[in-house]
């Protein structure tokens, strides 16, 4: 997470401050050593990078993160207080000003422009924010916009140095704040032109605020870049007075960064200008707050302790439209997370090693319950075993009875009897009605047409209770006009009770 004004504010005033400048071809860093009076005393070091087409491409990262960690290294800022400020060539600010209902009519116009930033390459764009009140009526906006994966990219490659990220800001956002605390333009607009880069930055300061980030597209060369602001200069008053309500001032004075011959043909270029007055602009001399040698006060070096400036001043985060808003990943690491993050491994064989050893002893009191469970298991089978006989024996001895009793048990004859004589025809007489031992019964009797007979079996059958009735013969009686009948019966209970037995044989 980025840090909050109370973490800029409370730094150890006898800390380091570092400050870092990142071009196409140049990484600089500005050290701030404290002095213990408030001051500081500024020391600038640098490294130019050896690839074709510069530090922030696909080729030229590992040359940045090499060279970043020679830095780091050679001024001891591993966990120290860093403030980066990137180049315009691959970052543009977009400023709103005015009553708070213009500054959010001008936030939502630039939200749908943004991605189609294409001079920042192709891709999707991220952006920093600043906004803040300027008095009561009026409100400032600031917008940095970058292409994500590049700014991705330089992060990554920021924070393989293990160093505390603080912001990273547009640097022309950067200049305008140095330009403003030197005192050189007090409260009038001025134009900055920063050339460190492929092509000329050009602003426009007032107070320490940027108030424009105007890149013309064709200038490329010193000549096409005079021709550029030459063309549009009434236009810049004009947005001036009023887009921006700024009275004082002509807007006819020009600073110029930057080192080499580049800055040399600029100075050239606009000698003979009437409309704008260009200047050098070495680093200031600002003794109120830094001692810096001559020898490093050269324009080259301006960008980058316009970098770590804020830092030396205090400047609170709500002050800075950090790049990083929407791309910060990791936050800073404290020990304890840097133990957690580079001793992971261990870590995490130990957790496997107590939770395998919980689990193994989980396992053995799990073995020992069962085995003591085991033993009363076979108890209790061995008691139910027992009981099983006994039940069983319990049970041959109910049946052995039931069967006696239904063998010794005696039918209900009176009413069996009184049916089979009711059944018999008028002229059929019963002489016998004999119980066998079996449970048969034997009928025996007379009748006075033999023919008889026959309706008499039909009448036997259709006694309740009777289940069989087999007629086993006939016979004249002594009288001749007689016969005499044999019938068996069997009711419905013998039936059952041989079912019975023939089941429990």
């Amino acid at each position: 997470m980025s840090p909050t004004a109370s973490n800029i504010q409370t730094i150890d005033a006898k800390s380091r401050r570092f400050g870092l400048r990142i071009e196409s071809r140049l990484v600089q860093v500005a050290i701030a050593h404290p002095l213990g009076d408030g001051r500081f005393r500024l020391k600038i070091d640098q490294i130019h990078c050896e690839a074709p087409d510069g530090w922030l491409t696909t080729a030229g990262k590992p040359l940045l993160r090499e060279a970043l960690h020679v830095l780091v290294e050679r001024h001891e800022m591993r966990r120290e207080t860093v403030a980066i400020s990137l180049d315009g060539d691959y970052c543009v600010s977009r400023i709103a000003m005015g009553t708070t209902a213009e500054v959010d009519r001008e936030l939502k116009m630039l939200a749908v422009r943004v991605p189609r930033y294409l001079q920042l390459g192709p891709g999707e764009k991220a952006i920093g924010r600043l906004r803040v009140r300027t008095d009561m009526n009026s409100e400032y906006a600031v917008t940095g916009v970058v292409n994500r994966s590049l700014i991705e990219n330089l992060y990554d490659a920021l924070r393989s140095c293990d160093i505390d990220i603080t912001w990273v800001e547009p640097s022309l956002v950067s200049l305008a704040r140095l330009v403003g605390q030197s005192g050189i333009a007090g409260d009038e607009p001025i134009l900055i032109a920063d050339g460190t880069g492929h092509q000329w930055d050009v602003g426009i300061s007032c107070a320490g605020r940027l108030l424009l980030d105007y890149r013309p597209a064709a200038a490329t060369t010193e000549a096409s870049f005079r021709g550029a602001l030459d063309a549009h200069l009434s236009r810049l008053r004009r947005f001036c007075e009023r887009h921006r309500g700024i009275a004082s001032g002509s807007l006819d004075r020009l600073l110029l960064f930057g080192g080499g011959e580049k800055l040399d043909r600029a100075m050239e270029t606009f000698g003979d200008s009437k409309e704008l007055k260009a200047v050098k602009f070495d680093v200031p001399k600002i003794q109120s707050l830094y001692d810096i040698d001559e020898s490093e006060r050269d324009a080259n070096n301006v960008a980058v302790v316009a970098a770590v400036l804020p830092l030396m001043i205090g400047e609170s985060t709500e002050n800075i439209p950090d790049l990083l808003e929407t791309i910060r990943r990791a936050p800073d690491l404290t020990w304890s997370s840097k133990t957690i993050r580079y001793g992971w491994p261990a870590i995490a064989a130990i957790l496997f090693l107590c939770i395998s050893f919980g689990l193994v002893s989980q396992r053995r009191r799990t073995a020992a319950t069962h085995h003591g469970d085991r033993r009363t298991v076979q108890a209790s089978v061995a008691a139910a075993q027992s009981r099983m006989i006994q039940l069983a024996a319990k049970r041959e001895r109910i049946g052995h009875l039931e069967r006696i009793e239904q063998k010794s048990r005696e039918a209900d004859w009176n009413v069996l009897f009184t049916r089979v004589t009711q059944s018999l025809p008028d002229r059929a007489r019963l002489n016998e009605f004999h119980v066998d031992t079996d449970g048969q019964i034997r009928l025996v009797g007379t009748v006075l047409d033999e023919s008889t007979v026959y309706d008499l079996i039909g009448d036997l059958r259709k006694i309740p209770d009777v289940a069989q009735v087999a007629l086993q013969g006939t016979s004249q009686t002594r009288e001749a006009s007689g016969a005499q009948f044999v019938v068996h019966l069997v009711t419905d209970q013998m039936v059952a009770n041989l079912e019975k037995e023939s089941r429990n044989e």
